[in-house]
């Protein structure tokens, strides 16, 4: 009986081990980053053709995109949309960034410093 016993207490931690992988959440792919969009932003659109700087809140990105966005750096209008997840730009090619005349894949959002951001919006 005595010899049972761990035996069964094994065998409850594997099971127990297995069943808690199963539920557990997949990890997330790099570049799949979400933010929370604030009403407070600011984009930085100098040079706008593969990337651009978003002061969101006090937050500073460098917002990459999959590929040329030429239009960004002179349309009259930005918006960022990510279907299924409003007020959310996430990485991954989740969002776009809308502009007067393209729809541009956001690929990744880098965290930088507020320096960084300000030394970034200068040039």
């Amino acid at each position: 009986m005595k010899t049972l016993l761990p035996l069964c207490l094994l065998a409850a931690c594997s099971l127990a081990g297995a069943a808690s992988a199963q539920t557990a959440p997949a990890a997330a792919q790099p570049g799949s980053e979400c933010v929370a969009l604030s009403s407070d932003q600011q984009l930085v659109r100098k040079g706008a053709d593969r990337s651009m700087l978003l002061r969101n809140g006090t937050d500073h990105y460098i917002v990459h995109f999959a590929g040329s966005c030429s239009s960004a750096s002179f349309s009259r209008k930005l918006t960022f949309v990510t279907p299924g997840q409003e007020g959310q730009l996430c990485g991954a090619r989740a969002s776009k960034l809308r502009t007067d005349t393209q729809s541009c894949d956001v690929t990744t959002l880098e965290p930088i410093t507020a320096e960084a951001f300000a030394s970034r919006a200068r040039r």
